[in-house]
């Protein structure tokens, strides 16, 4: 079984992905994984096994807040390096329309593998724009919430008794959507070249017109030369 498709390079391909952003998405993959693995030590009980890993319990909660000051680092290496894509980003994000709500209306029927016919879309499809909108804001609220019980001398006592619950909330809200976002971005059938896109920066041509037909004209069809 392939789980990913062979990438070829003798065939047309277009670019998804500038090296700044596959660098943080990388970099925010690692980091965040870290601070999940090294969080659950100090989250659940009886894991022991996953604590000797990180060298114990006090090398997890080292591991966990130098992951967390990288993963914030990389954060602003993302704004500064690449504030235009962001820009784009968020516009992409607000054309969130009628074409997207029938994508993630259909998404679980190809999920499961029945045809489906997708409905153009832009540079992010239904379920990209939404998994965008979550997955940031709760790591965002993690390292809000984090930083808070860091140092919860310099914050008000009442705002460090909410940090606990909502470090506790975005973790597991953002673990869900990374899991289904590595999944789908990578392993899924017919979605796998994506994996590509963030990997090496380019897509299949023909792939980038049927996934993403909306972003593939603007860009590089008829309606790119035209503009």
């Amino acid at each position: 079984m392939q789980w990913l498709p062979e990438y070829k390079d003798d065939v047309e391909r277009v670019e998804r992905f500038n090296f700044v952003a596959r660098i943080t998405h990388w970099g925010h993959t690692v980091t965040f994984l870290l601070c999940l693995f090294t969080g659950l030590v100090l989250f659940l009980d009886g894991v022991d096994w996953l604590a000797a890993i990180f060298g114990g319990y006090a090398g997890a909660g080292l591991v966990h807040r130098i992951a967390a000051v990288l993963l914030t680092i990389l954060l602003a290496i993302f704004v500064v390096f690449d504030f235009k894509g962001i820009i784009s980003w968020i516009k992409d994000i607000l054309r969130f329309g009628m074409n997207d709500i029938k994508f993630v209306m259909s998404f679980p029927l190809e999920f499961f593998g029945f045809p489906v016919k997708i409905p153009p879309q832009t540079r992010f499809n239904g379920g990209e724009k939404g998994n965008s909108i979550v997955t940031p804001t709760m790591v965002i609220l993690l390292v809000l919430s984090g930083y808070i019980m860091w140092f919860p001398s310099i914050f008000p006592a009442g705002l460090v008794r909410v940090a606990y619950p909502t470090h506790d909330i975005a973790m597991i809200l953002a673990t869900c959507m990374v899991c289904m976002h590595g999944y789908l971005g990578s392993f899924h059938t017919g979605s796998g070249e994506s994996f590509w896109g963030m990997w090496k920066g380019t897509v299949r041509a023909d792939w980038a017109k049927h996934h993403h037909a909306v972003w593939y004209e603007e860009t590089y069809g008829d309606k790119a030369d035209a503009e």
